[in-house]
């Protein structure tokens, strides 16, 4: 088995998830059920969707993850169809709990932890643990960043500006700013936020 972010790591924040509160509160958990998760942006605009079909049948529990990749450099699209197993733990006060089973492989040894989400991070190709692919989350980045972590994410922002800026053809769309107009608004506030942030320890 690339985004923009701010911080060392990628975080959760910056990833597609799949969770198992989403599949149960979907009632999933019943022998047999498809279904799907759709993305959107805020303007309620599609971004990502995913086919989602849970088995509980005979032992043989599994979710299976149907989605498409879109390559953002060729344009080439990669279709995915594969199944994550799911395990169980029993409650004290009776029944059951799911958990998914990490299909990842990482420095060739094979997680398979108990997890309760799943996350696609930000130029993977498949759903795995927090843990496999090394996520934190964005409140934490910023903290352990200190002083020279902030500088150099902002510089490193101010590179993503330039680059995104030179790649923009067409700023609307419809009356809407396009998708790479939004990822530059974004990162133009975290660049502000990042100068604000950066003064504030000057003056410490």
């Amino acid at each position: 088995m690339g985004g923009y972010y701010w911080g060392e790591k990628d975080t959760v924040e910056d990833c597609r998830s799949v969770s198992i509160s989403f599949l149960k509160k979907g009632d999933y958990f019943c022998g047999y059920r498809s279904g799907g998760i759709v993305w959107k942006n805020s303007y309620g605009e599609e971004i990502s969707s995913i086919g989602v079909a849970v088995s509980t049948m005979d032992g043989d529990n599994y979710v299976q993850f149907q989605y498409t990749t879109t390559d953002r450099n060729t344009g080439g699209k990669t279709e995915y169809d594969y199944k994550v197993r799911l395990t169980t733990t029993r409650c004290n006060f009776g029944g059951v709990r799911y958990w998914f089973v990490c299909p990842l492989t990482k420095d060739g040894v094979y997680c398979g932890r108990r997890v309760a989400k799943l996350y696609k991070a930000p130029g993977a190709h498949y759903y795995g643990c927090r843990h496999c692919y090394n996520l934190s989350y964005e409140s934490r980045n910023e903290t352990r960043t200190g002083r020279i972590g902030v500088f150099r994410n902002v510089m490193k922002a101010e590179r993503q500006i330039k680059e995104l800026h030179s790649q923009i053809k067409r700023w609307t769309y419809k009356g809407r700013p396009t998708k790479k107009v939004r990822k530059l608004l974004t990162l133009q506030e975290k660049m502000s936020y990042g100068l604000s942030l950066s003064n504030m320890l000057l003056r410490q």
